[in-house]
């Protein structure tokens, strides 16, 4: 009987392997399927690289960049604080600026165009 009772033991180890197996697979392969997921760990991924590259860059940079670099840092800290809180607004407040430079471009180019036929 300690024979069937080890062959028994030793096939619901079996099954327990194969299940923790299985369910890693699945895991794998949800992970594969989360495009939401793998977007932001590429993003993260990204930005992480980039903000090495700039302080690559700020390290053999000449000292009155750094300075600056520093300065603009300093200085931007609250603005960056503020849109982190308030995305929506900032992306409103985005557009508007893009809209009043576009509107502020082309006022100056017709006024550029009527200077240039008046020469003319």
């Amino acid at each position: 009987m300690t024979d069937g009772g080890s062959d028994v033991h030793a096939i619901q180890a079996d099954i327990e392997r194969t299940r923790a197996e299985l369910a890693d697979t699945v895991d794998a392969l949800a992970a594969k399927l989360d495009v939401k997921a793998q977007a932001k760990q590429r993003a993260h991924e990204l930005a992480v690289q980039a903000g090495d590259r700039v302080e690559k860059a700020k390290a053999v940079a000449p000292e009155p960049v750094q300075q600056a670099l520093d300065k603009v840092t300093e200085v931007s800290r609250p603005v960056v604080a503020k849109a982190a809180e308030d995305k929506r607004r900032t992306a409103v407040i985005v557009a508007g600026a893009l809209v009043a430079l576009l509107v502020l471009r082309r006022v100056r180019r017709r006024a550029l165009d009527t200077v240039a036929r008046h020469d003319e």
